[in-house]
């Protein structure tokens, strides 16, 4: 399991944001960030950060006219009317990925004008038996949180919480400590890990990381569609 030291000194929230994380790995942050405040705050940040990134390039396509004649991306680049803003939001593309560490960029929401938040949604009216969907709205391309209650009885040492496609297909999975199930659970789903459509939240209690499936306690299920 990775531990928060080892997060910071490998940048893990950056390179998780950027998709650059092995699948491996990316289930080690999935699984550290999920009981660490600190790291899922540096995520928020850097998913709004992002969201203004790619505000800024949908911008800049929209002002720009379609040119008359064909002509190489090369070329484009390079005109005057897209060159300056163009290399300016590649610099900034360029800084995050590199330059940009994860105070720095608190730091810079710090003194944004407006306050950042991230969708929420509550699965806690749900049935536990899975015989309700709750209507999920998130925004295309941002993030969004998901809170869940996990019954108190039978207790378990751990519980492992799956979504997964009405049809089976497991999208990913997160390991619940019998402390974190005392309180509201917060999911967090990374910008685009899941398509628009019915899933399902399965928890199982276990004994042991790495043992049998384990036993269901609650079953819950969301439909998700998104909006521009």
């Amino acid at each position: 399991m990775m531990d928060h030291t080892e997060a910071i000194r490998t940048r893990a929230a950056e390179q998780y944001l950027l998709g650059e994380l092995p699948v491996g790995r990316r289930d080690e942050f999935e699984e550290h960030f999920m009981s660490c405040g600190e790291c899922a705050r540096d995520l928020r940040a850097g998913a709004a950060l992002l969201g203004n990134i790619k505000d800024a390039l949908r911008h800049e396509s929209a002002r720009q006219p379609v040119p008359a004649r064909r002509e190489s991306w090369i070329a484009a680049l390079f005109r005057p009317s897209i060159a300056v803003p163009g290399f300016a939001v590649l610099i900034a593309v360029i800084a995050y990925q590199g330059l940009i560490s994860i105070p720095r960029m608190r730091s810079e929401l710090s003194r944004a004008t407006a306050p950042t938040s991230i969708a929420s949604f509550s699965l806690l009216g749900g049935s536990s038996r899975g015989e309700a969907s709750v209507p999920v709205v998130a925004m295309s391309g941002e993030p969004f949180a998901l809170y869940v209650d996990i019954p108190p009885q039978p207790a378990f040492p751990l519980y492992t919480l799956d979504v997964e496609s009405v049809a089976g297909a497991r999208e990913f999975s997160l390991p619940i400590s019998a402390e974190q199930a005392q309180k509201t659970v917060e999911v967090f789903v990374p910008a685009g890990r899941l398509d628009a459509g019915d899933y399902v939240v399965s928890i199982r209690g276990t004994q042991s990381r790495g043992g049998s499936p384990g036993t269901q306690v609650a079953q819950l299920r969301f439909s998700l569609t998104y909006k521009n």
